[in-house]
């Protein structure tokens, strides 16, 4: 089973030990994440800037869930190699732990985008110095057509 592979802390992004967060406690490993879904949350970051917490979210993506047969599924990722869940009720994220996760999320995609940005020096560079010869020998025939015309 893939989801049993997870080694992060589904509110705070960082990993755990034998399953258990030092500040949120212990998770089970269906509901850790994996580095597919951080690598998910860290593209998302439109998604996590006005993040608005459901009554109950999957704990790997935040995304909404339904019932299913075994339990609750998530509707964004419920299919494929790598499903989320089925969860029971009290393995789903509450509104202030998805909060939480949220802004941990933000913080990921915007860590994420500045390490992408171009620097902000950029290298000066010069134009082509036939290209200027050009333009500096047809400026100076105006000008000189210019100043005999004016006589």
């Amino acid at each position: 089973m893939r989801a049993a592979r997870g080694h992060l802390c589904p509110v705070c992004i960082r990993p755990v030990q034998s399953g258990t967060c030092r500040e949120h406690g212990p998770w089970k490993p269906h509901q850790l994440l994996t580095s597919a879904d951080r690598r998910r949350a860290e593209r998302e970051r439109e998604r996590w800037q006005p993040y608005e917490p459901a009554p109950q979210a999957c704990p790997r993506c935040l995304g909404d869930v339904a019932e299913g047969r075994g339990g609750l599924i998530c509707l964004d990722h419920g299919h494929g190699n790598d499903p989320h869940g089925p969860f029971r009720v009290d393995e789903l994220l509450a509104p202030s732990a998805q909060r939480e996760s949220g802004s941990a999320r933000r913080r990921l995609a915007r860590r994420l985008e500045s390490r992408r940005r171009e620097p902000l020096l950029r290298t000066l560079t010069l134009p082509d110095p036939g290209r200027s010869a050009r333009v500096l020998g047809s400026a100076a025939i105006v000008a000189a057509t210019l100043a005999f015309l004016a006589r």
